[in-house]
Protein backbone atom coordinates (compact mmCIF):
# COMPACT_ATOMS: atom_id res chain seq x y z
CA UNK A 1 0.00 0.00 0.00
CA UNK A 2 1.16 3.04 -0.68
CA UNK A 3 1.34 6.11 1.48
CA UNK A 4 -0.58 9.41 1.13
CA UNK A 5 1.83 12.24 -0.69
CA UNK A 6 0.95 16.15 0.40
CA UNK A 7 2.00 18.24 -2.44
CA UNK A 8 1.96 22.26 -2.43
CA UNK A 9 0.85 23.87 -5.92
CA UNK A 10 2.69 26.92 -5.32
CA UNK A 11 6.26 25.77 -3.63
CA UNK A 12 6.41 22.23 -5.04
CA UNK A 13 7.33 20.96 -1.28
CA UNK A 14 5.83 17.67 -0.58
CA UNK A 15 5.73 15.65 2.67
CA UNK A 16 4.75 11.60 2.53
CA UNK A 17 2.66 11.05 5.61
CA UNK A 18 3.94 8.20 8.26
CA UNK A 19 0.31 6.76 8.74
CA UNK A 20 -2.38 6.60 5.96
CA UNK A 21 -5.63 8.16 6.85
CA UNK A 22 -8.25 5.04 8.18
CA UNK A 23 -10.85 6.74 7.07
CA UNK A 24 -12.27 9.39 4.79
CA UNK A 25 -15.30 10.44 2.90
CA UNK A 26 -15.92 10.49 -0.42
CA UNK A 27 -13.99 12.29 -3.01
CA UNK A 28 -16.33 11.76 -5.58
CA UNK A 29 -19.24 14.46 -7.10
CA UNK A 30 -22.55 13.57 -5.68
CA UNK A 31 -24.61 12.76 -8.61
CA UNK A 32 -27.89 14.15 -9.55
CA UNK A 33 -30.92 11.98 -11.23
CA UNK A 34 -33.11 13.67 -13.04
CA UNK A 35 -36.68 11.98 -13.90
CA UNK A 36 -38.75 12.51 -16.93
CA UNK A 37 -41.84 10.53 -18.16
CA UNK A 38 -42.25 9.15 -21.57
CA UNK A 39 -45.68 9.79 -23.12
CA UNK A 40 -46.24 5.67 -23.65
CA UNK A 41 -47.96 4.40 -20.90
CA UNK A 42 -45.87 6.60 -17.87
CA UNK A 43 -42.70 4.89 -19.25
CA UNK A 44 -39.54 6.92 -17.03
CA UNK A 45 -36.37 7.64 -17.97
CA UNK A 46 -33.76 8.34 -15.35
CA UNK A 47 -30.29 10.73 -16.71
CA UNK A 48 -27.56 10.67 -14.14
CA UNK A 49 -25.52 13.94 -13.96
CA UNK A 50 -22.61 15.25 -11.96
CA UNK A 51 -22.17 19.02 -11.98
CA UNK A 52 -18.40 18.63 -11.88
CA UNK A 53 -17.36 22.47 -11.24
CA UNK A 54 -18.66 22.52 -8.12
CA UNK A 55 -16.39 22.21 -5.35
CA UNK A 56 -17.41 19.66 -2.34
CA UNK A 57 -15.81 19.32 1.28
CA UNK A 58 -13.55 16.10 1.49
CA UNK A 59 -12.87 15.02 5.09
CA UNK A 60 -10.22 12.23 6.00
CA UNK A 61 -9.25 11.21 9.51
CA UNK A 62 -6.40 8.77 11.18
CA UNK A 63 -4.49 8.30 14.15
CA UNK A 64 -0.97 10.48 15.11
CA UNK A 65 1.79 8.53 17.08
CA UNK A 66 4.79 10.89 16.69
CA UNK A 67 5.15 14.44 17.93
CA UNK A 68 7.03 15.16 14.08
CA UNK A 69 3.30 13.91 12.63
CA UNK A 70 1.18 15.87 14.63
CA UNK A 71 3.50 18.79 13.59
CA UNK A 72 4.05 17.94 9.92
CA UNK A 73 0.10 17.97 10.01
CA UNK A 74 -0.57 21.51 11.52
CA UNK A 75 2.03 22.73 9.19
CA UNK A 76 0.43 22.12 6.10
CA UNK A 77 -3.10 22.87 7.53
CA UNK A 78 -1.69 26.44 7.78
CA UNK A 79 -0.24 26.29 4.56
CA UNK A 80 -2.43 29.02 2.11
CA UNK A 81 -3.33 27.80 -1.45
CA UNK A 82 -3.62 24.66 -3.29
CA UNK A 83 -2.26 21.23 -2.46
CA UNK A 84 -2.22 18.06 -4.30
CA UNK A 85 -3.15 14.71 -2.58
CA UNK A 86 -1.70 11.51 -3.57
CA UNK A 87 -3.95 8.93 -1.98
CA UNK A 88 -2.77 5.01 -1.56
CA UNK A 89 -4.62 4.24 -4.66
CA UNK A 90 -2.22 6.77 -6.89
CA UNK A 91 -5.09 8.92 -7.35
CA UNK A 92 -4.31 12.71 -7.26
CA UNK A 93 -6.74 15.82 -6.43
CA UNK A 94 -6.33 18.97 -5.56
CA UNK A 95 -7.68 20.79 -2.42
CA UNK A 96 -7.66 23.55 -0.31
CA UNK A 97 -6.76 22.64 3.63
CA UNK A 98 -9.61 24.32 5.51
CA UNK A 99 -9.22 22.96 8.99
CA UNK A 100 -7.26 20.52 11.34
CA UNK A 101 -8.93 19.28 14.07
CA UNK A 102 -6.53 17.33 16.64
CA UNK A 103 -8.16 14.99 19.44
CA UNK A 104 -5.93 13.58 22.89
CA UNK A 105 -6.22 10.37 23.36
CA UNK A 106 -5.00 8.86 26.84
CA UNK A 107 -1.71 7.80 25.93
CA UNK A 108 -0.51 4.04 26.97
CA UNK A 109 2.56 2.47 27.80
CA UNK A 110 3.71 1.32 24.61
CA UNK A 111 2.58 5.05 22.35
CA UNK A 112 3.09 7.76 24.25
CA UNK A 113 2.19 10.34 21.57
CA UNK A 114 -1.63 8.92 21.33
CA UNK A 115 -4.00 11.35 19.05
CA UNK A 116 -6.41 10.95 16.30
CA UNK A 117 -7.41 13.58 13.90
CA UNK A 118 -9.59 15.29 11.00
CA UNK A 119 -8.57 17.03 8.38
CA UNK A 120 -10.87 18.73 6.07
CA UNK A 121 -10.45 20.49 2.70
CA UNK A 122 -12.52 21.78 0.07
CA UNK A 123 -12.41 19.44 -2.85
CA UNK A 124 -11.17 21.32 -6.40
CA UNK A 125 -10.71 18.59 -8.67
CA UNK A 126 -9.56 14.99 -9.58
CA UNK A 127 -6.44 15.62 -11.69
CA UNK A 128 -5.62 11.23 -12.35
Amino acid sequence: MSRWILTHVDTSETWTMPLNPNKMSSPHQDRSIQTSYGTRQGTQRLRGFVTATEAKEWTWSGVIRTKEHYDKLEEWAKKTGRVRVTDHLGRVFEVFIQEFIPEDRQPNKKVAWRLTYQMTTLLLRRIS
